[in-house]
Formats: C-alpha cells, sequence, structure tokens
C-alpha cells in the first residue's frame, strides 16, 4: 500500500534534518554553512537557524525596546527578511544578527521618539496660550547630560549608550560591534572625562 502524502513529508523532514545535522557536524563554521543553505531555501536550515538564535535575539531586543511583544516583532521581522533576501556575510553570522537587531531596534525606538515628539509639539501648540512653568533642577540636568551624549564622538557615544542605557557589558558590547573589550573600556574613559568637563559648570552653579 502506498504511503501518503504527510508520510511521505515526515520521512524527508527526518531525513533532511539528519543530513543537515551530519553535514553541520562536518563543517568547521556552522553559522555559515546554515546561512549558506538558507540562501538556496533550505527550510531545515532556517529552522535551525531560527531555533539557535530567536530566543537570544528577542532577549537581546528587549534589553533595547523593553517592551516582549514588540521585541519579538523586531525578530520575527528580520527571519522573514533573512529568508526572502539571504545576505552574504563575510564576518561572524552571529554579530551579523546581533547588530542588525541593535539596529532594527533602535530604528524602533527613533520612530516612537519621532512620534512621541510630533504629540507633544500638538500637544503645546494647543496649550501655547498657557505660560508653562520653568523647569526644575532634574529636568534641566536631565537636558543637559542629554546634550552631552549627543557631542560625544560617534563610535564614542555608540558605546556609551549601549553600556549605560542598555546595560550592557563590556565584552556584550566588544562582541556586538567587533572591537576588543579594551577599546570598549578606553571608549568609556573618554565618555566619562567628556561628560564630568561638560556638566562641571552646572554642578559648581548649583
Amino acid at each position: 500500500m502506498q504511503r501518503n502524502d504527510p508520510f511521505r513529508f515526515e520521512i524527508y523532514s527526518t531525513f533532511a534534518q539528519f543530513h543537515l545535522t551530519l553535514a553541520m557536524q562536518l563543517n568547521p563554521s556552522n553559522d555559515s554553512f546554515l546561512l549558506k543553505k538558507v540562501k538556496d531555501k533550505d527550510k531545515v536550515a532556517f529552522d535551525e537557524l531560527f531555533r539557535l538564535y530567536y530566543s537570544q535575539l528577542s532577549r537581546f531586543s528587549y534589553n533595547i525596546v523593553r517592551d516582549k511583544s514588540i521585541a519579538e516583532e523586531i525578530v520575527q521581522e528580520f527571519f522573514i527578511s533573512l529568508w526572502e533576501q539571504t545576505p552574504m556575510v563575510t564576518d561572524s553570522v552571529k554579530s551579523y544578527f546581533f547588530r542588525s537587531i541593535y539596529n532594527r531596534s533602535l530604528n524602533y525606538l527613533e520612530k516612537v521618539k519621532t512620534r512621541t515628539r510630533n504629540e507633544e509639539t500638538f500637544a503645546t501648540e494647543q496649550d501655547q496660550h498657557t505660560e508653562s512653568e520653568p523647569a526644575d533642577e532634574e529636568q534641566e540636568l536631565h537636558k543637559r547630560v542629554s546634550q552631552a551624549v549627543d557631542e560625544l564622538p560617534d563610535k564614542c557615544k555608540e558605546i556609551f549608550m549601549l553600556c549605560k542605557y542598555q546595560e550592557m557589558s563590556y565584552s556584550e558590547v566588544s562582541e556586538l560591534l567587533n572591537i576588543s573589550p579594551k577599546t570598549v573600556e578606553n571608549q568609556m574613559g573618554i565618555a566619562l572625562k567628556k561628560l564630568r568637563e561638560r556638566l562641571l559648570p552646572f554642578w559648581i552653579k548649583k
């Protein structure tokens, strides 16, 4: 008796998974191997990359956007994009994945920031007949810190924001940006020195 289609598909999937596992064991760079298979539209390889990285990337995105459902959506959209248009990755696949999620998470925050800014502008225009209260010391300090951070060199600012705002360790930042932990430490020292110099007049004034 001829087996039905679901059974044949199950046999094929099991065989494909076995073949993929064996090939990965013989391949020195499993992630790169899997990504090349995904480029050839290998569903088993795609499922394996998804299994390996989905939870890690979701946690990483959550540390940035602070919203579990948004973080999961960002990662899901990344994997959809990966399947539809698989890139050629010449360096570490893991680093590429984390950099992509980092950029996508920041893009989301930028969109939220822009939307919030537009809403605040609209509210201000509606209430411009009322007299605004002067900013208190905490608001003034927050404003000065934001300005000081914005004035940091680009790479220095990126490292500072990852360490301080996203609470990432030096080793995590070094892996994400593909730089040494010592470089991260040096850039953080530069950032803190510049911030102290920038904020010193405010503290003296108080």
